[in-house]
């Protein structure tokens, strides 16, 4: 899935569910029920900034937060919704996995003419938005614009005399990359060589593994092969998507992981580059906030973007949206939670979410002149004006993640081969194409 900044499971589950309110209750107001999965400090003190500020303005008007975890609001949303007992408004994956099934139970209002006449066609980027449409109609307003990157941690690349790997990319001067993923393999060995686990990898949830093959793909790939395969006659077992394995794969083979990644969870597999005992750690940019906020020296770590495999293809990486918002078909209260977003989704409201939470949401024009964001919030920036490819579990059907996920696995135990994942993949969409359950964004 698109993992959202501040949603990857670094909470115990003991957080399942936090309701959180602007105030006690008052008799005669207008309940706004909001369902949302801002749990981690920054933001969640934003959204409850928010609530406060819409209700002072709006008198007689109530905001409750429920705050789950992900797989909190995807085992209780669907069938709260269709009880008619759940949210005005809620925070969730979009994609046809998630948040598609929802839409053809009819439980999700259909936003289209509002995106009209409240200005959101104009105002919002336009590709977050096709990943909340279906059929030629927008069932959400997405947030949190996120993709794929190499964290680094500066000190151990200095340890290993690589520092000098790092350049500024010729049409991205504010971004970094490498000049080839030669280089990046020469300080994955160095590391290797000084027994410092090259990337921080923890695949337990195999998820983290689906974020890779992204990567990978749209280095190996390009954007343009795979909106082939997504929109045209392409295949998911096409020899550059079998590249991408090998890519994945090979890490594998030549200790690049830590070992056993399967059983090591993702956020352990951020511990170890938190505490330096990693060089890199490939995720994505929705770890920015955790690294702001866990990290005693965060001027420590910056990223870069990995060069594509062939000079032909840009600069770019696997992007999604954190999650979309979107409003219950049986809600009473739809023009409250309308307005609600409107308030959040604002340009003064972007640059909170900027400055406060350190997401990017998908508002454009946002003068971020005058902020003060850290450097690496800047780069993140950024790069969000690459031309980006798919952090692909968000668009892809349940049928295809399964594919895709016990390859991620099984590629590192061994019992499978890229061509075998790939060839599972291939059968998995041509299932969901013949029943339907493909994303179409036109």
């Amino acid at each position: 899935m698109g993992i959202s900044l501040f949603k990857t499971g670094l909470l115990a589950s003991s957080l399942l569910s936090v309701v959180l309110t602007a105030g006690p209750s008052l008799a005669g107001n207008t309940v706004l029920n909001v369902w949302d999965q801002f749990f981690s400090e920054e933001p969640n003190k934003l959204m409850n900034e928010f609530v406060a500020e819409f209700e002072k303005a709006h008198p007689g008007v109530e905001i409750k937060r429920n705050v789950l975890d992900t797989d909190s609001i995807r085992a209780t949303l669907p069938s709260a919704l269709a009880a008619g007992q759940g949210p005005d408004l809620f925070y969730y994956d979009a994609g046809p996995a998630f948040l598609g099934p929802l839409v053809e139970a009819g439980l999700v209002a259909d936003l289209t003419q509002e995106y009209a006449a409240r200005g959101w066609d104009k105002s919002l980027v336009a590709w977050p938005v096709e990943r909340v449409t279906y059929a030629n109609k927008i069932w959400g307003v997405p947030n949190e614009i996120e993709y794929t990157n190499v964290y680094v941690d500066l000190a151990v690349l200095d340890q290993l005399g690589m520092k000098d790997k790092l350049v500024a990319d010729k049409d991205h001067p504010e971004l970094l990359t490498l000049k080839s993923l030669d280089d990046f393999k020469a300080i994955l060995e160095a590391s290797k060589a000084k027994g410092i686990v090259p990337i921080a990898f923890g695949n337990r949830d195999p998820g983290r593994g689906g974020h890779l093959f992204s990567y990978f793909l749209t280095l190996t790939a390009g954007k343009d092969l795979v909106d082939k395969i997504l929109f045209g006659d392409g295949r998911w077992d096409d020899p550059k998507v079998i590249d991408a394995w090998k890519l994945y794969k090979d890490y594998s083979t030549a200790g690049y992981y830590p070992p056993s990644p399967n059983a090591i969870s993702y956020d352990e597999g951020n511990a170890l580059f938190f505490n330096g005992a990693a060089t890199t750690n490939i995720t994505g940019t929705w770890l920015v906030g955790d690294i702001m906020g866990q990290v005693a020296d965060p001027s420590k770590i910056d990223f870069f973007m990995l060069p594509s495999a062939s000079p032909d293809l840009p600069l770019s990486a696997a992007a999604g949206i954190g999650s979309t918002f979107a409003v219950a078909e049986k809600s009473a209260n739809k023009k409250l939670a309308l307005d609600f977003l409107d308030f959040i989704m604002s340009k003064d409201a972007g640059k909170r979410w900027l400055k406060e939470a350190s997401i990017v949401p998908p508002i454009k024009d946002i003068d971020i002149k005058g902020l003060d964001l850290p450097p690496m919030m800047q780069r993140v920036v950024e790069g969000a004006t690459l031309p980006l490819s798919y952090n692909l579990d968000v668009v892809m059907p349940a049928e295809w993640n399964d594919a895709m996920k016990t390859g991620t696995q099984s590629l590192l135990d061994g019992s499978s081969t890229p061509e075998d994942v790939a060839a599972k993949m291939e059968q998995a969409w041509e299932k969901a194409k013949a029943a339907g359950r493909i994303w179409k964004a036109h």
